[in-house]
């Protein structure tokens, strides 16, 4: 039974994963379509980041990164800064996703100052959540806080709950890392009262999930089970 049980879940996973695969694969035809009759213009560059973004979530890296340079040579040609900038961070997640954090660093910061001279202050509170993330891959813990509470404090100025949410989580992390586990359960029980607030289902999944390990962490497996299930019962 246990083995049939098993069976059908990675089944299921099997399918979800193949669905998902078919739909990006759509969407990278989709834009190269869109790509043959593009001017040389502000378009052509939104669609070129668009197959970065598409080429990151397939693992196709190296189209990804090719697909990177020439929106940023376009945008380049075109003083098009926003172009420069979507450029920039998306390159920077390709990077962070081969763990070639140096150059993910390097593209943030471009896009981070970008962003701060044409005033994108949801974009800079994006580019310094993705180099505090940066900072927390290398372990540089306190570094990851600051570049976290900078982005928290734009978010909070903007009223933008599910990135408040998100920067909680980000700095319940962090904190889960150092091992402060009372303010990482404190970062996490906010983030997931924004969640519910809302009804950001994922959101409140990822919450009961971090709570989980904190407790787990702690040795207090009843309370880590439990958010466990919350989570799996959450989970959209």
């Amino acid at each position: 039974m246990k083995k049939r049980f098993l069976l059908l879940i990675l089944n299921s996973a099997f399918l979800i994963l193949n669905s998902l695969c078919f739909a990006q694969n759509r969407n990278i035809d989709s834009i190269l379509t869109l790509l043959k009759t593009d001017n040389p213009d502000t378009n052509k560059v939104n669609h070129l980041c668009q197959l970065i973004r598409e080429c990151e979530l397939t693992g196709n890296f190296v189209n990804g990164l090719n697909y990177g340079d020439e929106a940023l040579e376009l945008s380049l040609k075109l003083n098009f800064k926003r172009g420069i900038s979507k450029a920039s961070n998306n390159i920077g997640n390709i990077y962070l996703n081969q763990g070639n954090y140096p150059e993910a660093l390097k593209k943030y910061s471009t896009a981070l100052k970008i962003r701060e001279e044409i005033g994108d202050k949801k974009g800079i509170a994006g580019s310094l959540s993705n180099i505090g993330l940066i900072y927390q891959s290398q372990g540089n813990y306190p570094e990851a806080l600051k570049n976290y509470f900078s982005s928290l404090k734009i978010k909070e100025e903007m009223g933008d709950k599910q990135g408040i949410a998100a920067s909680y989580n980000n700095i319940g992390v962090t904190y889960d890392s150092q091992g402060n586990y009372p303010e990482a359960l404190k970062k996490h029980l906010s983030s997931l009262r924004i969640n519910e607030e809302i009804k950001d289902k994922q959101g409140i999944a990822t919450s009961y999930n971090n709570l989980g390990i904190i407790y787990e962490h702690q040795g207090n497996y009843p309370e880590a089970l439990k958010n466990y299930v919350s989570a799996l019962l959450e989970f959209p």
